[in-house]
């Protein structure tokens, strides 16, 4: 069983609460990714936009449509509180990272050359070499503010 602590009004998972200090979080946007800044004591919730469109894949109505906005993910931000004003909310989004959460990135860059020659007297000589190096950066290296 997991440790997630859901909202019981939404059934949505609820991420975190801000204490102190305003948190900036990355949202995946398949549109382009975007940064946000949560205000102080806000809750962050991720979960589908309606969550009554969790039902399976036996239903065959209009909330069973993949592209149906109910059936999308929502990212929202919520006031201090239980009861708090719902200040944002962000459909569609692939999911989301709090910057404080460092994330290195690694890439396999591979550089390949091949040589022939021919003689013209039915001499052919091929040759060639590969060349690999690991290449680390941090994602947020990325990002221009």
């Amino acid at each position: 069983m997991s440790d997630e602590i859901v909202d019981a009004e939404t059934s949505e998972v609820i991420t975190d609460v801000s204490e102190g200090g305003r948190r900036k979080i990355r949202v995946y946007d398949p549109k382009g990714d975007f940064v946000i800044e949560v205000p102080d004591g806000a809750k962050v919730t991720f979960g589908y936009f309606n969550p009554a469109a969790q039902r399976g894949e036996g239903s065959h109505d209009n909330w069973s449509r993949p592209d149906s906005v109910a059936r999308q993910t929502a990212l929202r931000i919520y006031e201090r509180g239980e009861k708090g004003n719902q200040l944002a909310c962000f459909i569609g989004v692939k999911g989301f990272r709090d910057l404080g959460v460092k994330i290195t990135r690694l890439q396999q860059r591979v550089t390949v050359e091949q040589s022939y020659e021919d003689d013209g007297d039915g001499r052919e000589e091929w040759g060639g070499k590969r060349q690999r190096q690991l290449v680390v950066r941090s994602e947020d290296e990325e990002i221009e503010f």
